[in-house]
Protein backbone atom coordinates (compact mmCIF):
# COMPACT_ATOMS: atom_id res chain seq x y z
CA UNK A 1 0.00 0.00 0.00
CA UNK A 2 2.84 2.56 0.77
CA UNK A 3 4.35 1.28 -2.01
CA UNK A 4 1.90 2.48 -4.15
CA UNK A 5 0.96 5.72 -2.58
CA UNK A 6 4.38 6.77 -3.36
CA UNK A 7 4.49 5.46 -7.02
CA UNK A 8 1.40 7.63 -7.64
CA UNK A 9 2.90 10.20 -5.77
CA UNK A 10 5.79 10.45 -7.95
CA UNK A 11 3.62 10.11 -11.22
CA UNK A 12 1.99 13.17 -10.28
CA UNK A 13 4.72 15.24 -9.68
CA UNK A 14 5.69 14.15 -13.31
CA UNK A 15 2.82 14.79 -14.84
CA UNK A 16 2.59 18.06 -12.97
CA UNK A 17 6.32 19.42 -14.19
CA UNK A 18 5.48 18.34 -17.89
CA UNK A 19 1.96 20.15 -18.29
CA UNK A 20 4.63 22.99 -16.30
CA UNK A 21 6.95 22.97 -18.84
CA UNK A 22 4.42 22.56 -22.12
CA UNK A 23 2.44 26.14 -20.74
CA UNK A 24 5.83 27.96 -20.18
CA UNK A 25 6.63 26.95 -23.49
CA UNK A 26 3.14 28.08 -24.52
CA UNK A 27 3.53 31.08 -22.79
CA UNK A 28 6.98 32.43 -23.77
CA UNK A 29 6.06 31.21 -27.71
CA UNK A 30 6.06 34.28 -30.36
CA UNK A 31 2.33 34.29 -32.15
CA UNK A 32 2.64 33.51 -35.19
CA UNK A 33 -0.47 35.07 -36.12
CA UNK A 34 0.11 37.79 -34.57
CA UNK A 35 3.78 38.83 -35.96
CA UNK A 36 2.23 37.80 -39.52
CA UNK A 37 0.28 40.96 -39.25
CA UNK A 38 2.93 42.97 -39.01
CA UNK A 39 5.17 41.03 -41.11
CA UNK A 40 6.42 37.36 -41.57
CA UNK A 41 10.10 36.61 -40.59
CA UNK A 42 12.59 34.98 -41.17
CA UNK A 43 12.65 31.23 -39.49
CA UNK A 44 15.35 31.05 -36.32
CA UNK A 45 17.52 28.64 -36.17
CA UNK A 46 19.49 28.91 -32.69
CA UNK A 47 23.01 28.62 -32.94
CA UNK A 48 23.33 30.16 -36.95
CA UNK A 49 22.69 33.35 -37.86
CA UNK A 50 19.47 34.74 -38.84
CA UNK A 51 19.99 35.67 -42.07
CA UNK A 52 16.52 35.87 -44.67
CA UNK A 53 16.01 33.94 -47.90
CA UNK A 54 15.75 36.42 -50.84
CA UNK A 55 11.70 36.57 -50.56
CA UNK A 56 11.78 37.28 -46.98
CA UNK A 57 14.31 40.26 -47.70
CA UNK A 58 11.95 41.58 -50.96
CA UNK A 59 8.22 40.97 -48.46
CA UNK A 60 10.22 43.09 -45.46
CA UNK A 61 11.75 45.87 -47.75
CA UNK A 62 8.03 46.42 -49.28
CA UNK A 63 6.37 46.35 -46.14
CA UNK A 64 9.11 49.05 -44.73
CA UNK A 65 8.36 51.23 -48.36
CA UNK A 66 4.75 50.93 -46.96
CA UNK A 67 5.61 52.19 -43.62
CA UNK A 68 7.60 55.15 -44.74
CA UNK A 69 4.81 55.93 -47.20
CA UNK A 70 2.38 56.10 -44.47
CA UNK A 71 4.61 57.99 -42.21
CA UNK A 72 5.82 60.81 -44.35
CA UNK A 73 9.62 59.33 -43.24
CA UNK A 74 12.23 58.59 -45.83
CA UNK A 75 12.77 54.96 -45.69
CA UNK A 76 15.94 55.75 -43.90
CA UNK A 77 14.11 56.91 -40.93
CA UNK A 78 12.40 54.50 -40.56
CA UNK A 79 14.52 52.61 -38.62
CA UNK A 80 14.84 54.68 -36.14
CA UNK A 81 10.86 54.15 -35.47
CA UNK A 82 8.89 51.12 -34.29
CA UNK A 83 7.34 49.70 -37.31
CA UNK A 84 4.58 48.17 -35.51
CA UNK A 85 3.17 51.34 -34.24
CA UNK A 86 3.38 53.24 -37.37
CA UNK A 87 0.72 50.57 -38.31
CA UNK A 88 -1.40 50.54 -35.29
CA UNK A 89 -0.53 47.05 -34.09
CA UNK A 90 0.46 46.27 -30.35
CA UNK A 91 2.65 43.01 -30.81
CA UNK A 92 6.15 43.38 -30.60
CA UNK A 93 7.62 41.69 -34.00
CA UNK A 94 10.44 39.11 -32.21
CA UNK A 95 10.21 37.63 -35.33
CA UNK A 96 12.69 40.23 -37.42
CA UNK A 97 13.99 42.05 -34.29
CA UNK A 98 16.27 41.20 -31.10
CA UNK A 99 15.25 37.53 -29.63
CA UNK A 100 15.60 36.73 -26.20
CA UNK A 101 16.29 33.17 -28.07
CA UNK A 102 18.28 34.17 -30.66
CA UNK A 103 21.88 34.07 -30.86
CA UNK A 104 23.83 37.31 -30.01
CA UNK A 105 25.34 37.42 -33.63
CA UNK A 106 21.65 37.27 -35.41
CA UNK A 107 21.85 39.87 -38.10
CA UNK A 108 18.97 41.64 -38.77
CA UNK A 109 17.83 43.40 -42.02
CA UNK A 110 17.35 46.68 -40.92
CA UNK A 111 21.04 46.67 -40.00
CA UNK A 112 22.35 45.37 -42.96
CA UNK A 113 22.98 48.94 -44.41
CA UNK A 114 24.61 51.30 -42.73
CA UNK A 115 21.97 53.80 -41.11
CA UNK A 116 21.97 57.30 -42.14
CA UNK A 117 22.58 59.43 -39.69
CA UNK A 118 19.78 62.10 -38.49
CA UNK A 119 20.19 65.81 -39.93
CA UNK A 120 21.00 68.37 -36.83
CA UNK A 121 22.20 71.59 -37.59
CA UNK A 122 24.31 71.67 -33.90
CA UNK A 123 25.91 68.64 -35.43
CA UNK A 124 26.19 70.35 -39.16
CA UNK A 125 27.32 73.65 -37.66
CA UNK A 126 30.46 71.76 -35.87
CA UNK A 127 31.82 69.92 -39.20
CA UNK A 128 31.53 73.68 -40.96
CA UNK A 129 35.12 75.46 -40.72
CA UNK A 130 36.00 78.64 -41.74
CA UNK A 131 39.94 79.95 -43.13
CA UNK A 132 41.60 82.98 -44.55
CA UNK A 133 41.53 82.24 -48.23
CA UNK A 134 45.01 82.09 -50.11
CA UNK A 135 45.10 85.46 -51.15
CA UNK A 136 44.31 87.27 -48.08
CA UNK A 137 47.95 88.27 -47.01
CA UNK A 138 49.60 88.06 -43.56
CA UNK A 139 49.67 91.64 -41.92
CA UNK A 140 45.85 93.41 -42.15
CA UNK A 141 45.40 97.46 -42.79
CA UNK A 142 42.67 99.72 -42.13
CA UNK A 143 41.07 99.67 -45.96
CA UNK A 144 41.86 96.23 -47.35
CA UNK A 145 39.45 93.29 -48.06
CA UNK A 146 40.01 89.79 -46.67
CA UNK A 147 37.97 86.64 -47.24
CA UNK A 148 37.25 83.62 -45.36
CA UNK A 149 36.30 80.39 -46.95
CA UNK A 150 33.82 77.82 -44.82
CA UNK A 151 32.74 74.55 -45.96
CA UNK A 152 31.46 71.15 -43.79
CA UNK A 153 32.99 68.35 -44.43
CA UNK A 154 32.81 64.69 -43.80
CA UNK A 155 34.42 61.54 -42.64
CA UNK A 156 36.61 61.74 -45.92
CA UNK A 157 37.45 65.43 -45.50
CA UNK A 158 35.25 65.91 -48.45
CA UNK A 159 33.01 68.70 -48.86
CA UNK A 160 29.45 68.05 -48.24
CA UNK A 161 27.27 69.40 -51.22
CA UNK A 162 23.63 68.58 -49.59
CA UNK A 163 23.50 72.03 -47.64
CA UNK A 164 23.54 74.28 -51.24
CA UNK A 165 21.56 77.52 -50.29
CA UNK A 166 22.25 77.68 -46.41
CA UNK A 167 21.34 80.79 -44.67
CA UNK A 168 24.40 82.53 -42.97
CA UNK A 169 25.23 86.06 -41.61
CA UNK A 170 28.97 87.13 -41.09
CA UNK A 171 30.36 90.09 -39.19
CA UNK A 172 33.73 91.32 -37.28
CA UNK A 173 33.41 93.30 -34.35
CA UNK A 174 35.60 95.14 -31.58
CA UNK A 175 32.93 95.04 -28.40
CA UNK A 176 35.67 96.88 -25.92
CA UNK A 177 35.10 99.55 -28.56
CA UNK A 178 31.65 98.78 -29.71
CA UNK A 179 33.03 98.12 -33.06
CA UNK A 180 31.19 96.12 -35.70
CA UNK A 181 30.40 95.58 -39.33
CA UNK A 182 28.30 93.06 -42.06
CA UNK A 183 30.13 90.90 -44.20
CA UNK A 184 29.10 89.79 -47.67
CA UNK A 185 28.89 85.96 -48.87
CA UNK A 186 29.24 84.10 -51.69
CA UNK A 187 26.82 81.01 -52.14
CA UNK A 188 29.11 78.88 -54.58
CA UNK A 189 26.60 76.47 -55.36
CA UNK A 190 28.96 73.55 -54.35
CA UNK A 191 29.37 73.58 -50.84
CA UNK A 192 31.69 76.10 -50.13
CA UNK A 193 30.87 79.79 -49.16
CA UNK A 194 32.96 82.91 -48.96
CA UNK A 195 32.58 85.51 -46.54
CA UNK A 196 34.61 88.72 -47.65
CA UNK A 197 35.06 91.59 -44.77
CA UNK A 198 36.37 95.48 -45.21
CA UNK A 199 38.41 96.35 -42.47
CA UNK A 200 36.96 99.80 -41.17
CA UNK A 201 38.84 99.94 -37.67
CA UNK A 202 42.41 99.50 -36.04
CA UNK A 203 42.82 96.97 -33.31
CA UNK A 204 41.94 93.59 -32.40
CA UNK A 205 39.28 92.79 -34.68
CA UNK A 206 37.24 89.39 -34.24
CA UNK A 207 35.55 87.33 -37.33
CA UNK A 208 32.38 85.81 -36.65
CA UNK A 209 30.23 83.57 -39.06
CA UNK A 210 27.17 81.79 -37.86
CA UNK A 211 24.96 79.19 -39.30
CA UNK A 212 21.53 81.21 -39.25
CA UNK A 213 19.31 78.42 -40.66
CA UNK A 214 20.50 75.34 -42.79
CA UNK A 215 18.97 74.57 -46.26
CA UNK A 216 16.91 71.60 -44.65
CA UNK A 217 15.12 73.89 -42.08
CA UNK A 218 14.39 76.67 -44.79
CA UNK A 219 12.77 74.27 -47.58
CA UNK A 220 10.64 73.53 -44.52
CA UNK A 221 9.91 76.92 -44.14
CA UNK A 222 8.77 77.49 -47.71
CA UNK A 223 6.92 74.53 -47.61
CA UNK A 224 4.89 75.31 -45.08
CA UNK A 225 3.92 78.79 -46.96
CA UNK A 226 2.90 76.58 -50.34
CA UNK A 227 0.53 74.85 -47.81
CA UNK A 228 -0.34 77.65 -45.90
CA UNK A 229 -0.47 80.72 -47.56
CA UNK A 230 -3.01 82.67 -46.20
CA UNK A 231 -4.52 80.68 -42.61
CA UNK A 232 -1.10 80.67 -40.38
CA UNK A 233 -2.70 83.78 -38.98
CA UNK A 234 -5.95 85.08 -38.67
CA UNK A 235 -8.19 88.41 -38.18
CA UNK A 236 -11.61 89.29 -36.85
CA UNK A 237 -13.62 92.46 -37.51
CA UNK A 238 -15.54 93.39 -34.07
CA UNK A 239 -19.14 95.16 -34.37
CA UNK A 240 -20.14 96.33 -30.90
CA UNK A 241 -24.32 95.97 -30.80
CA UNK A 242 -25.77 97.02 -27.30
CA UNK A 243 -24.14 95.93 -24.89
CA UNK A 244 -22.94 93.02 -27.05
CA UNK A 245 -20.29 92.04 -29.57
CA UNK A 246 -20.44 90.21 -32.85
CA UNK A 247 -17.30 88.74 -34.22
CA UNK A 248 -16.07 88.08 -38.19
CA UNK A 249 -13.45 86.38 -39.30
CA UNK A 250 -11.17 88.15 -41.63
CA UNK A 251 -7.79 87.57 -44.29
CA UNK A 252 -6.34 88.15 -47.54
CA UNK A 253 -8.17 85.25 -49.13
CA UNK A 254 -11.55 84.20 -48.65
CA UNK A 255 -10.85 80.72 -49.09
CA UNK A 256 -9.44 80.67 -45.58
CA UNK A 257 -13.23 80.99 -43.94
CA UNK A 258 -14.33 77.35 -45.85
CA UNK A 259 -18.24 78.48 -45.76
CA UNK A 260 -20.40 79.76 -48.51
CA UNK A 261 -21.84 82.62 -46.23
CA UNK A 262 -21.50 86.21 -47.71
CA UNK A 263 -17.96 88.16 -48.02
CA UNK A 264 -17.65 91.74 -47.56
CA UNK A 265 -14.93 92.73 -50.20
CA UNK A 266 -12.66 95.45 -48.48
CA UNK A 267 -9.64 94.97 -51.68
CA UNK A 268 -8.66 97.90 -52.53
CA UNK A 269 -6.45 96.95 -56.14
CA UNK A 270 -4.97 100.11 -56.82
CA UNK A 271 -3.67 100.14 -53.35
CA UNK A 272 -2.60 96.82 -53.43
CA UNK A 273 -4.49 95.14 -51.20
CA UNK A 274 -6.69 92.47 -50.49
CA UNK A 275 -9.59 92.00 -47.84
CA UNK A 276 -11.67 89.73 -47.02
CA UNK A 277 -14.10 89.89 -43.27
CA UNK A 278 -17.06 87.62 -43.31
CA UNK A 279 -20.35 89.80 -43.40
CA UNK A 280 -22.40 89.53 -40.58
CA UNK A 281 -26.02 89.15 -40.16
CA UNK A 282 -28.21 92.39 -40.56
CA UNK A 283 -25.07 94.18 -40.53
CA UNK A 284 -23.57 96.41 -43.94
CA UNK A 285 -20.20 95.71 -44.68
CA UNK A 286 -19.49 99.46 -44.51
CA UNK A 287 -20.22 99.62 -41.39
CA UNK A 288 -16.98 100.29 -38.87
CA UNK A 289 -15.85 97.91 -36.52
CA UNK A 290 -13.02 96.99 -34.76
CA UNK A 291 -10.17 95.08 -36.32
CA UNK A 292 -7.30 92.80 -34.42
CA UNK A 293 -5.48 89.68 -34.51
CA UNK A 294 -6.61 86.46 -33.14
CA UNK A 295 -4.22 84.97 -30.86
CA UNK A 296 -3.87 81.39 -32.40
CA UNK A 297 -6.12 81.46 -34.41
CA UNK A 298 -4.22 79.99 -37.46
CA UNK A 299 -2.94 77.13 -38.17
CA UNK A 300 -2.64 74.88 -35.34
CA UNK A 301 -0.08 72.17 -36.66
CA UNK A 302 2.09 73.48 -39.76
CA UNK A 303 5.16 71.28 -39.50
CA UNK A 304 5.60 67.64 -40.19
CA UNK A 305 6.64 65.29 -37.21
CA UNK A 306 10.26 65.89 -36.59
CA UNK A 307 10.59 69.04 -38.41
CA UNK A 308 10.52 71.19 -35.25
CA UNK A 309 14.35 69.89 -34.70
CA UNK A 310 15.40 71.80 -37.81
CA UNK A 311 15.25 74.48 -35.58
CA UNK A 312 16.04 76.43 -32.26
CA UNK A 313 14.24 76.87 -29.45
CA UNK A 314 10.22 78.21 -30.02
CA UNK A 315 11.14 77.46 -33.92
CA UNK A 316 13.46 79.97 -33.71
CA UNK A 317 16.81 80.42 -36.18
CA UNK A 318 19.78 78.83 -34.73
CA UNK A 319 22.40 81.53 -35.35
CA UNK A 320 25.31 79.09 -34.47
CA UNK A 321 28.70 80.33 -34.25
CA UNK A 322 31.11 78.39 -37.01
CA UNK A 323 34.82 77.47 -35.85
CA UNK A 324 37.70 79.03 -37.48
CA UNK A 325 41.15 80.24 -38.15
CA UNK A 326 42.02 83.08 -37.47
CA UNK A 327 39.27 83.95 -35.48
CA UNK A 328 40.77 87.33 -34.11
CA UNK A 329 42.99 89.58 -36.33
CA UNK A 330 45.49 92.69 -35.65
CA UNK A 331 44.49 95.37 -38.10
CA UNK A 332 47.32 98.86 -38.56
CA UNK A 333 45.91 102.02 -38.98
CA UNK A 334 45.82 102.96 -42.57
CA UNK A 335 43.37 104.40 -45.28
CA UNK A 336 40.94 106.68 -44.14
CA UNK A 337 37.95 105.53 -45.18
CA UNK A 338 35.44 108.12 -43.60
CA UNK A 339 37.57 110.76 -46.15
CA UNK A 340 35.86 112.20 -49.28
CA UNK A 341 31.84 110.85 -48.24
CA UNK A 342 29.46 112.89 -50.26
CA UNK A 343 26.53 114.72 -49.13
CA UNK A 344 23.52 112.51 -48.36
CA UNK A 345 20.84 113.19 -51.20
CA UNK A 346 18.28 110.56 -52.19
CA UNK A 347 19.09 107.92 -55.21
CA UNK A 348 22.66 107.39 -53.81
CA UNK A 349 23.58 103.73 -54.65
CA UNK A 350 23.83 101.79 -51.37
CA UNK A 351 26.76 99.37 -51.40
CA UNK A 352 26.34 96.05 -49.63
CA UNK A 353 28.79 96.72 -46.82
CA UNK A 354 27.36 100.49 -46.28
CA UNK A 355 28.47 101.53 -42.63
CA UNK A 356 30.00 100.46 -39.43
CA UNK A 357 29.43 101.21 -35.59
CA UNK A 358 32.78 102.74 -33.72
CA UNK A 359 32.16 103.70 -30.27
CA UNK A 360 28.66 102.58 -30.70
CA UNK A 361 28.29 105.15 -33.45
CA UNK A 362 27.23 104.80 -36.77
CA UNK A 363 29.21 105.96 -39.39
CA UNK A 364 28.09 105.87 -43.18
CA UNK A 365 30.28 104.69 -46.13
CA UNK A 366 27.11 106.27 -48.68
CA UNK A 367 27.17 109.67 -47.25
CA UNK A 368 28.28 112.46 -45.04
CA UNK A 369 26.09 111.18 -41.97
CA UNK A 370 24.98 113.66 -38.69
CA UNK A 371 24.95 112.95 -35.25
CA UNK A 372 23.83 115.16 -32.93
CA UNK A 373 24.67 116.41 -29.62
CA UNK A 374 21.90 118.44 -27.80
CA UNK A 375 18.34 118.93 -28.54
CA UNK A 376 18.60 122.31 -30.01
CA UNK A 377 20.66 120.79 -32.79
CA UNK A 378 17.53 117.96 -33.32
CA UNK A 379 15.01 121.59 -33.01
CA UNK A 380 17.19 123.39 -36.00
CA UNK A 381 17.41 120.15 -38.26
CA UNK A 382 13.49 119.67 -38.27
CA UNK A 383 12.27 123.64 -37.67
CA UNK A 384 9.52 123.56 -40.01
CA UNK A 385 9.11 120.15 -41.59
CA UNK A 386 6.26 117.79 -41.64
CA UNK A 387 7.40 114.25 -41.15
CA UNK A 388 5.22 111.74 -42.33
CA UNK A 389 6.09 108.17 -41.01
CA UNK A 390 4.14 104.97 -42.66
CA UNK A 391 4.00 101.48 -41.76
CA UNK A 392 4.71 99.29 -38.99
CA UNK A 393 5.95 99.17 -35.10
CA UNK A 394 9.29 99.70 -36.34
CA UNK A 395 8.46 102.64 -38.34
CA UNK A 396 6.77 104.36 -35.22
CA UNK A 397 9.80 103.88 -33.00
CA UNK A 398 11.30 106.77 -35.00
CA UNK A 399 8.18 108.58 -33.91
CA UNK A 400 8.36 107.79 -30.85
CA UNK A 401 12.37 108.73 -30.52
CA UNK A 402 11.55 112.50 -31.94
CA UNK A 403 8.63 113.13 -29.88
CA UNK A 404 10.91 112.54 -26.60
CA UNK A 405 14.11 113.94 -28.22
CA UNK A 406 12.13 117.03 -29.03
CA UNK A 407 10.05 117.07 -25.66
CA UNK A 408 6.78 116.86 -27.69
CA UNK A 409 3.34 115.35 -26.24
CA UNK A 410 0.88 113.31 -28.09
CA UNK A 411 -2.21 115.02 -29.16
CA UNK A 412 -5.07 112.09 -28.70
CA UNK A 413 -6.90 111.63 -31.67
CA UNK A 414 -10.36 109.84 -31.75
CA UNK A 415 -10.40 106.37 -31.44
CA UNK A 416 -7.06 105.66 -31.89
CA UNK A 417 -4.53 103.80 -29.78
CA UNK A 418 -0.81 104.39 -29.32
CA UNK A 419 -0.19 100.77 -31.20
CA UNK A 420 -2.00 101.36 -34.50
CA UNK A 421 -2.71 105.32 -34.36
CA UNK A 422 -3.06 107.48 -36.40
CA UNK A 423 -0.54 109.59 -34.19
CA UNK A 424 -0.02 113.44 -34.25
CA UNK A 425 2.48 115.34 -32.09
CA UNK A 426 3.33 119.21 -32.82
CA UNK A 427 6.29 121.81 -31.74
CA UNK A 428 4.28 124.88 -32.47
CA UNK A 429 7.29 127.49 -31.79
CA UNK A 430 9.83 125.59 -34.09
CA UNK A 431 6.57 124.12 -36.47
CA UNK A 432 7.45 120.74 -36.37
CA UNK A 433 4.92 118.69 -36.81
CA UNK A 434 5.74 114.31 -36.69
CA UNK A 435 2.51 112.16 -37.70
CA UNK A 436 2.04 107.86 -38.16
CA UNK A 437 -0.15 105.54 -39.11
CA UNK A 438 -0.16 102.52 -39.17
CA UNK A 439 -0.45 100.09 -43.05
CA UNK A 440 -3.65 99.01 -43.93
CA UNK A 441 -4.38 94.79 -43.17
CA UNK A 442 -3.17 92.48 -42.52
CA UNK A 443 -2.54 93.79 -38.94
CA UNK A 444 -1.67 92.11 -36.15
CA UNK A 445 -2.66 94.54 -33.34
CA UNK A 446 -5.27 94.69 -30.56
CA UNK A 447 -7.87 96.22 -31.36
CA UNK A 448 -8.48 99.31 -33.63
CA UNK A 449 -11.25 100.82 -34.89
CA UNK A 450 -11.32 100.32 -38.87
CA UNK A 451 -11.92 103.48 -39.91
CA UNK A 452 -8.44 104.55 -38.75
CA UNK A 453 -7.11 102.01 -41.27
CA UNK A 454 -5.92 103.17 -44.80
CA UNK A 455 -3.80 101.68 -47.15
CA UNK A 456 -0.34 103.32 -47.79
CA UNK A 457 -0.44 103.91 -51.10
CA UNK A 458 -4.24 106.14 -50.65
CA UNK A 459 -2.39 107.93 -47.60
CA UNK A 460 0.21 108.93 -49.70
CA UNK A 461 -2.04 110.44 -52.36
CA UNK A 462 -3.22 112.64 -49.96
CA UNK A 463 0.04 114.52 -49.28
CA UNK A 464 0.78 117.36 -51.16
CA UNK A 465 4.20 117.74 -50.63
CA UNK A 466 6.46 120.21 -50.91
CA UNK A 467 10.11 121.00 -49.80
CA UNK A 468 9.40 121.01 -45.88
CA UNK A 469 7.53 117.31 -46.21
CA UNK A 470 9.46 114.11 -45.24
CA UNK A 471 7.89 110.84 -45.63
CA UNK A 472 9.27 107.50 -44.16
CA UNK A 473 8.00 104.26 -45.15
CA UNK A 474 8.96 100.63 -43.63
CA UNK A 475 6.17 97.59 -44.28
CA UNK A 476 7.44 94.02 -43.59
CA UNK A 477 6.82 92.29 -40.38
CA UNK A 478 2.76 91.98 -40.72
CA UNK A 479 2.93 90.25 -43.83
CA UNK A 480 6.07 87.85 -43.23
CA UNK A 481 3.62 84.83 -42.63
CA UNK A 482 2.12 85.25 -46.18
CA UNK A 483 3.74 84.59 -49.30
CA UNK A 484 6.02 87.36 -50.93
CA UNK A 485 3.83 87.86 -53.88
CA UNK A 486 1.27 89.42 -51.78
CA UNK A 487 3.81 91.55 -50.19
CA UNK A 488 5.49 92.40 -53.65
CA UNK A 489 2.02 93.72 -54.70
CA UNK A 490 1.48 95.57 -52.06
CA UNK A 491 5.17 97.61 -52.06
CA UNK A 492 4.42 97.91 -56.38
CA UNK A 493 1.28 100.45 -55.07
CA UNK A 494 3.33 102.34 -52.81
CA UNK A 495 6.16 102.86 -55.42
CA UNK A 496 3.70 103.87 -57.97
CA UNK A 497 2.08 106.32 -55.22
CA UNK A 498 5.45 107.52 -54.67
CA UNK A 499 6.50 108.13 -58.65
CA UNK A 500 2.69 110.60 -58.48
CA UNK A 501 3.73 111.85 -55.04
CA UNK A 502 7.25 113.15 -56.32
CA UNK A 503 5.47 114.05 -60.01
CA UNK A 504 3.11 116.36 -58.51
CA UNK A 505 6.06 117.62 -55.81
CA UNK A 506 9.52 116.76 -56.49
CA UNK A 507 11.08 118.24 -53.49
CA UNK A 508 9.34 115.75 -51.55
CA UNK A 509 11.97 113.91 -49.54
CA UNK A 510 10.96 109.69 -49.22
CA UNK A 511 13.20 107.73 -47.18
CA UNK A 512 12.71 103.96 -47.36
CA UNK A 513 13.09 102.18 -44.13
CA UNK A 514 14.63 98.60 -44.80
CA UNK A 515 13.64 95.60 -42.44
CA UNK A 516 15.64 94.66 -39.31
CA UNK A 517 16.74 91.44 -37.80
CA UNK A 518 15.28 89.72 -35.24
CA UNK A 519 14.57 86.52 -33.10
CA UNK A 520 11.22 84.42 -33.79
CA UNK A 521 9.30 81.76 -34.78
CA UNK A 522 10.62 81.28 -38.12
CA UNK A 523 7.33 79.37 -39.67
CA UNK A 524 5.47 82.22 -39.21
CA UNK A 525 8.18 85.16 -39.94
CA UNK A 526 11.87 86.09 -38.62
CA UNK A 527 15.04 86.34 -40.29
CA UNK A 528 14.86 84.45 -43.15
CA UNK A 529 11.51 85.40 -44.77
CA UNK A 530 12.29 89.55 -43.04
CA UNK A 531 15.44 88.71 -45.44
CA UNK A 532 13.69 87.58 -48.14
CA UNK A 533 10.69 90.97 -47.85
CA UNK A 534 13.64 93.20 -47.95
CA UNK A 535 15.48 92.07 -51.16
CA UNK A 536 12.39 92.31 -52.82
CA UNK A 537 11.52 95.87 -51.38
CA UNK A 538 15.42 96.86 -52.32
CA UNK A 539 14.68 95.93 -55.86
CA UNK A 540 11.50 97.88 -56.49
CA UNK A 541 13.17 100.70 -55.19
CA UNK A 542 16.91 100.45 -56.75
CA UNK A 543 17.38 103.52 -58.97
CA UNK A 544 14.32 105.67 -57.68
CA UNK A 545 14.88 109.24 -55.84
CA UNK A 546 14.59 107.64 -52.40
CA UNK A 547 16.61 107.39 -49.65
CA UNK A 548 17.67 104.69 -48.30
CA UNK A 549 17.61 103.54 -44.05
CA UNK A 550 19.25 100.17 -44.26
CA UNK A 551 18.29 99.32 -40.67
CA UNK A 552 19.05 95.94 -41.62
CA UNK A 553 22.71 96.42 -41.76
CA UNK A 554 22.26 98.42 -38.48
CA UNK A 555 20.89 95.62 -36.74
CA UNK A 556 22.94 92.94 -38.06
CA UNK A 557 26.34 94.69 -37.73
CA UNK A 558 26.42 95.77 -33.61
CA UNK A 559 27.37 92.56 -31.63
CA UNK A 560 26.53 94.11 -28.17
CA UNK A 561 22.57 93.81 -28.04
CA UNK A 562 20.58 90.30 -29.36
CA UNK A 563 18.37 90.64 -32.19
CA UNK A 564 14.87 92.21 -31.83
CA UNK A 565 12.02 92.88 -33.37
CA UNK A 566 12.05 96.55 -31.61
CA UNK A 567 15.78 97.34 -31.64
CA UNK A 568 17.01 99.01 -28.50
CA UNK A 569 17.03 102.94 -28.53
CA UNK A 570 21.13 103.21 -29.14
CA UNK A 571 20.34 101.70 -32.46
CA UNK A 572 17.12 103.92 -32.94
CA UNK A 573 19.30 106.63 -32.68
CA UNK A 574 21.64 105.38 -35.18
CA UNK A 575 18.70 105.04 -37.35
CA UNK A 576 17.20 108.44 -36.87
CA UNK A 577 20.31 110.93 -37.09
CA UNK A 578 20.97 108.96 -40.43
CA UNK A 579 17.37 109.94 -42.00
CA UNK A 580 17.94 113.20 -40.40
CA UNK A 581 21.41 113.62 -42.64
CA UNK A 582 19.10 113.56 -45.83
CA UNK A 583 16.74 116.00 -43.85
CA UNK A 584 19.51 118.52 -42.96
CA UNK A 585 22.91 117.51 -44.91
CA UNK A 586 26.41 118.50 -43.67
Amino acid sequence: MAKRRARCFFLVIALTAVLGCLFLRYVKGPSKMSVKKVVQGPKTTPGKANTPTKKEAGEMSSHLSQIAKTTKYPLSQVNKQNPVSATKTTQEPKSFLSSKTANKSTISPFNKTPKKSEFTAEAYAKRLKFSLQSNSGADFTVGDTIRVVFMAKDQQNNAVTTNIGDYFRASISTLETKSGAVGTITDHQNGTYTAAFRLLWAGEVKIKVQLVLPRQAIDVIERTIREHPFDKVMFRKRYLVGRGTIDTRCNVDPGVFDSAAPVCNYSDPRAGGRWYCEKAVNIPCKTPGYHSYILGGGAKVVLRPGEEKLFGRRNNAWRLDISGAPSTITVKKGLDVLAKRRRCMPGLATPQINGFYQQGVWNSLVCHNRHFSNQSEWRECLRGKTLHFMGDSTIRQWYEHLVKVLNLTDTALPEATHQSGPLLAQDPVNNITLKHRIHGPPIRTSPTNTSNLKYIANAIDEIKGGPNDVVGITIWSHFTANPVELYRERMEAIRAAIRRLQQRSPQTLVVIKSANTFIGNEVNGADWLAYRFDLVMRELFEGMDVALVDAWEMTSGQQWHEDVIHPTSDIITQEVEFLCSFICPL
